[in-house]
């Protein structure tokens, strides 16, 4: 079955990549399902996305029992690739050898399986940020920014202007809602860490460069469940890059949204004070 399934998942994402390097494509779409699944690789986040684009948690039918569930009876499941571990013992030198490869495995969304009597159902439950899940997020954002040696600063800027970087230091705007500081803060902190290369390596170009801070600051903030995030994103809603970009794109912004999710996390905060608080 694996064997016959691969090429046509294959060429879903060929097609897909060509529909969303179309002109003027949405990658919104996508990013929204990118955010629900930070943790996949590219390739699966794509598929999942063609395949079900609604799907908000998926596991293997096994898991899901496991979990309480019960796969309705007709429901298709949702392919994707699976890594599996391959061993061979060369015949003449007895050595074992290790390699990784990929099959297709099975996935089914939430909306397709049922609970079993007494399944606690609230692991699945949405949860709804608010302003505090804002505040803290910022908070750690500047703790991860001081970690890295990238100044922060906060001014009155144009109207209209809500942060600019350097690739040393952020200048945030004052007085923007806390939702929207965050998406500011991610959106020139990815620049810092993506388009300042210190290896020699050319700068991307202004597109790209908008295009992948904006999707990086989409996705931490939908993760996050906050509002506000339309601020940051004029250059996705309108892809203009080309299909040999989009491919690179959509992997530094999965790899860099990951990043920074995952660090941000990480960080313990002991009574923290926001820079903004200061100059207010």
């Amino acid at each position: 079955m694996n064997a016959t399934a691969r090429p046509p998942i294959d060429e879903l994402l060929i097609t897909l990549k060509s529909q969303l390097a179309a002109p003027g494509a949405s990658l919104l779409p996508l990013l929204a399902v990118m955010s629900r699944f930070s943790r996949y690789s590219l390739a699966n986040q794509m598929l999942i996305y063609a395949q079900r684009p609604t799907a908000s948690h998926v596991l293997g039918y096994r898991s899901w029992l496991k979990a309480g569930y019960q796969v309705r009876n007709g429901e298709h499941g949702i392919a994707i690739y699976a890594p599996m571990r391959f061993t061979r013992e060369d015949p003449d030198t007895l050595e074992v050898n290790t390699r990784t490869g990929f099959k297709v495995a099975y996935v089914f969304d939430l909306a397709q399986v049922d609970p079993l009597a007494g399944t606690d159902t609230s692991a699945f439950a949405t949860h709804f940020a608010d302003s505090r899940d804002a505040e803290l997020a910022i908070h750690r954002l500047h703790a991860f920014l001081f970690g890295h040696n990238v100044e922060l600063e906060y001014r009155h800027l144009t109207p209209g202007l809500m942060g600019y970087t350097d690739g040393r230091r952020i200048t945030c705007s004052l007085g923007q809602p806390a939702p929207v500081e965050f998406t500011t803060l991610a959106h020139e902190t990815t620049h810092v860490l993506l388009h300042f290369p210190t290896d020699g390596s050319t700068r991307p170009d202004l597109v790209t460069r908008e295009t992948e801070a904006e999707a990086v600051a989409y996705l931490l903030s939908t993760q996050l469940g906050l509002a506000g995030t339309e601020a940051s994103v004029d250059y996705i809603k309108s892809y203009r890059g080309t299909p040999d970009t989009l491919d690179a794109s959509l992997e530094r912004i999965r790899s860099t949204a990951q990043r920074l999710a995952t660090e941000l996390d990480a960080i313990k905060l002991d009574g923290p004070t926001r820079v903004a608080d200061s100059l207010t």
